[in-house]
């Protein structure tokens, strides 16, 4: 019968010597978090998401405002409004949402999207475009 391995009494003393390890870098999503701090002069709450496609393709036209963030990054980046159709339209080509098709090159090439609406405190509605490369 094999005997039982004898104590490894320099392996705890070289972790107790051993300084307490630095808390990594976290970064947490506007969507992770559901709220999002002063964006426009508003702060934000998440409503729904991912959203559907239909609903995502009305709310990118009809939304006080449209922003795309990245990931798990909080800097969110305002679309002007000549430019939304112009967005929208690649996003949909790329939406991994419901109801989406992700068309074009395999992923990490391109971006694919999902979407997210946020309301403000005064009730204005927010579409947010959350980009994942």
């Amino acid at each position: 019968m094999p005997r039982k391995p004898r104590s490894r009494e320099s392996f705890r003393r070289f972790l107790a010597s051993m300084e307490p390890a630095e808390p990594s870098e976290t970064w947490t999503s506007a969507v992770g978090t559901g709220v999002i701090e002063e964006h426009a002069g508003a702060r934000r709450q998440l409503r729904r998401g991912p959203l559907d496609v239909r609903v995502a393709r009305r709310l990118a036209v009809t939304a006080s405002l449209l922003v795309v963030g990245n990931g798990a990054d909080t800097g969110l980046r305002d679309v002007p409004a000549d430019r939304r159709a112009e967005t929208w339209t690649c996003a949909e080509a790329r939406y991994e949402g419901p109801g989406g098709t992700v068309e074009g090159p395999d992923w990490p090439t391109e971006p694919v999207y999902h979407a997210y609406e946020f309301e403000s405190d005064d009730g204005r509605s927010m579409l947010l475009l959350d980009e994942t490369c």
